[in-house]
This record gives structure tokens, sequence and C-alpha cells, in this order.
């Protein structure tokens, strides 16, 4: 009876070996594990990768475009936050309807519809604030606030509660969330229009893109500037 039940045992464990086959679940081929990694590159420049989305970066393109400035494109080893159609153009947090401007004939400020409406000077300082020093990535960004110099000047205005303020300085703060999912987030603090971020939301809904030139976070928020008060400095 012992007998009997040892094989029917070893049939029932080699059925089970081969369901494993059958089922598309086969055994590893040798004893050594082979780890899988996600491949982050794209064969492209950043500016290249820029132009083969239309569909997403038309306003940033036509933007970079009219401030005249394709070249900080093409400058290797950078870090670039991607601003796609949604954060400059499109939707209740756009650029374009947080910074309306005053049409012709109109007799109140009201959303822009295009870059020439603005100077020049301001749709460079919008995107060269979004181009950040040396490359960025889950490599060397932690947890902790890390204050990094951007492409933007010194000097710039902004919003805040309804007043036109000065602000002195073109830095950017840059972490990973507090979450499994590690969100990168720029300027989060309670000063930003969009408020404090919560763990699991960040400001880029694609990250870490390697880029034969340089890494680019994609983000479909635009980000203000912080200034010396708000850093503490004064």
């Amino acid at each position: 009876m012992k007998i009997f039940r040892y094989f029917i045992s070893l049939a029932l464990f080699c059925i089970s070996l081969s369901s494993c086959t059958l089922f598309d679940l086969d055994f590893q081929s040798n004893e050594e594990y082979e780890a899988k990694k996600a491949d982050n590159k794209v064969n492209m420049t950043i500016w290249e990768f820029i132009q083969s989305r239309p569909d997403i970066f038309s306003s940033l393109i036509e933007g970079i475009q009219y401030a005249g400035i394709e070249d900080l494109y093409k400058e290797a080893g950078n870090t670039h936050i991607l601003l796609t159609n949604s954060a400059l153009s499109s939707g209740d947090n756009c650029f374009w309807k947080k910074n309306p401007v005053m049409l012709p004939g109109a007799t109140e400020a009201a959303a822009a519809t295009a870059w020439e409406q603005y100077d020049k000077k301001v749709v460079k300082e919008l995107l060269t604030y979004h181009i950040v020093r040396g490359e960025w990535s889950y490599f060397n960004i932690d947890s902790s606030d890390r204050w990094i110099g951007t492409y933007g000047e010194g000097s710039f205005s902004y919003n805040k509660d309804g007043q036109t303020l000065q602000g002195d300085t073109a830095v950017m703060c840059v972490k990973a969330g507090h979450d499994r999912n590690l969100p990168l987030q720029l300027n989060n603090f309670e000063w930003n229009f969009r408020g404090l971020l919560a763990a699991s939301s960040g400001s880029c809904r694609t990250t870490n893109i390697h880029a034969r030139d340089g890494y680019i976070h994609v983000s479909d928020w635009w980000q203000p500037r912080p200034s010396r008060y708000f850093l503490g400095q004064e």
C-alpha cells in the first residue's frame, strides 16, 4: 500500500512539472537568478525627443522657437523638465490661463491663445527655468530637498494672493516623494499654486528618460519660481 501511494505521489509530481511547461510557466533554465532591468534610454537627443511628440509638445516647440532658445535644448549634460500642452496651453492650471493677457479690443485680461501675446523675455524665462543644470535622475536624487540651479535668470515677477511680487532666484527644488513609486516632485511647498503635494502625487508624469545628451522628466505642470523669502533667506 505504501508503495502504491509512493507511485501515485510521484505521478502527481511529474504532472505538476509538465503543467508548468504546458501553461508557459517554464522553470528557469539555470540555477542563477537573472534580473531584468527596464531600459530607460532613448536613442535620440532631447531636441529630437521633443520633436518626435508634437501631440503633447506642440506648445513647447512653438514656445522654444518663439523665444529663440533652440540651442539650449541641444546642449549636453543638463536635465530638462519638458512641459506638455496641458502645462502650457490647455487646462485650468496651464500657463496661458494662470497668466492672462490683454487682447486687442478687450476690456479685461483673458487667457492667452498664442505665445506671440507675451513678451519674448517672459516665454524665455518660463522655459529656461525648467532646464536644470547638470544631469539629475533617480541615481542622484532622494527624498530630501535638493535645490538646483536652472538656466533661468535671477530676477523675475510672480503672482501670489492676487499681487505681483518680485523674486530674486532661479533655483528649483527637486526630490523623490515619500512613496514606493518615488514620484519626482518639483517645488513641493505650500506657496506653489498647486499647494503641498500628497505623498503619492508627483509633479512629473514620466520620469528618468535618458536621452543621448541628458535626462528628461515630463510634466503636466509648469513651476512658479520661489523667492528668497520662500527659501527662508530673508
